[in-house]
């Protein structure tokens, strides 16, 4: 009898305390990519909003940023405090995640997607999107597909080498870019690594000056 006292109490102590680490991790990985966020987004935008989702991540809402309107970033961290999810989790492929929901400040006329070719949302994509063109992009098509509602205007938009070398920053993180014409109309999904916060804004923030000229026809 006291030896499985012993073992649930045992049990008890490695998950409190795994949980506690867990927690602290997420916590302080939060605090530095605030902290890398904060600064960029400052440059462009005198107020934002902050929304905490506890452990597992936050949200910041701009109203507007640099050659984009409403926009989202939002942090999503993998549960570390429960020890035993987050090893089933991470053998599955869990990814700690940031996404960027976005405006643009003209309505797009055309829908686009990029997706990563190891990107989970791959096989789903290619088959609910089998009726959109193909798009090649030179630079990036060993790694990443893109499928658009009106070829001459996603060639158009992907012509911009400005956009094609800011993209090339995060293909490698890139799990889905999806432009639509309801809102938001850009979404961002990467595997979340402080190496691509900034460029990944930058991004978004190019793919908003990119479609201006397009409705705009200046490119």
């Amino acid at each position: 009898m006291e030896f499985f006292l012993y073992v649930i109490v045992g049990l008890v102590f490695v998950l409190t305390t795994g949980y506690l680490i867990g927690m602290k991790y997420n916590y302080k990985l939060q605090k530095n990519i605030w902290e890398i966020l904060s600064k960029d987004l400052k440059k462009y935008s005198k107020k934002v909003k902050f929304k905490s989702y506890g452990s597992s991540g936050f949200a910041i809402l701009c109203n507007k940023l640099e050659n984009l309107g409403k926009t989202e970033i939002d942090v999503l961290l993998c549960a570390r405090e429960i020890i035993l999810y987050y090893m089933v989790a991470k053998l599955k492929g869990a990814k700690d995640k940031i996404h960027v929901k976005a405006n643009f400040l003209v309505k797009p006329s055309f829908e686009l997607e990029i997706i990563g070719r190891d990107s989970k949302f791959i096989e789903s994509s290619l088959q609910h999107l089998k009726k959109w063109e193909n798009v090649e992009v030179e630079a990036t098509s060993n790694q990443l597909v893109v499928k658009t509602t009106n070829k001459r205007l996603g060639t158009n938009l992907l012509s911009d080498k400005k956009l094609i070398m800011k993209l090339s920053k995060v293909k490698n993180s890139l799990e889905r870019i999806s432009i639509s014409k309801d809102e938001p109309h850009l979404i961002i999904i990467c595997k979340l690594d402080k190496e691509i916060i900034i460029p990944l804004i930058d991004l978004a923030r190019t793919f908003g000056n990119s479609m201006t000229n397009i409705v705009h026809g200046k490119q």
